[in-house]
């Protein structure tokens, strides 16, 4: 477990659902989950130098934003309707499938998508990255209900990972 230092305060550490594996789809494990969510495991500061994370609700407390391999903030809301931020979303998974499949070194370990509870922004934007990786619509929407049931409860950000 962590020091309460490490979290803010006696806030619990954000939690996360694995999506992928290592290996699966050409790359790092996948996972997504929230800052505030008691659903998933605990996405632990130690080894997240090898992880990316990227935060979809700008909650991940700052030491992960300061450990991370790469640490990338997408900030935009959970509405369900036109979707503003999406095109820089896709160039996003874009970035992360394309070093996911170099296998590069500094290619990461692991992708957490993150949001506040974990369940519709990190699924649109894990939904994004396995679209990317060349998982279809109907597929990725699957493993991400089966990760985090009741996630993409936004007709909208399902509609976008239904149709790529």
């Amino acid at each position: 477990m962590y020091a309460p230092d490490q979290v803010s305060g006696d806030r619990e550490p954000p939690r996360a659902s694995l999506i992928a594996i290592a290996g699966e789809l050409c790359g790092p494990a996948l996972l997504m989950g929230g800052a505030h969510t008691p659903l998933g495991n605990d996405v632990r500061v130690e080894g997240i130098e090898r992880a990316w994370v990227v935060d979809c609700a700008g909650e991940m407390p700052g030491i992960y934003r300061e450990r991370a391999g790469r640490f990338f903030i997408r900030v935009f809301p959970d509405l369900d309707g036109e979707v503003a931020a999406l095109p820089r979303l896709r160039t996003l998974a874009a970035e992360i499938s394309l070093a996911a499949k170099s296998q590069a070194e500094d290619a990461p370990e692991r992708v957490y998508v993150m949001c506040h509870h974990g369940m519709n922004r990190s699924g649109l934007v894990a939904g994004l990255i396995l679209r990317e990786l060349g998982v279809s619509g109907a597929d990725a929407v699957a493993r991400i209900l089966a990760a985090r049931p009741g996630s993409l409860s936004n007709h909208a950000f399902r509609a976008i990972v239904e149709g790529g």
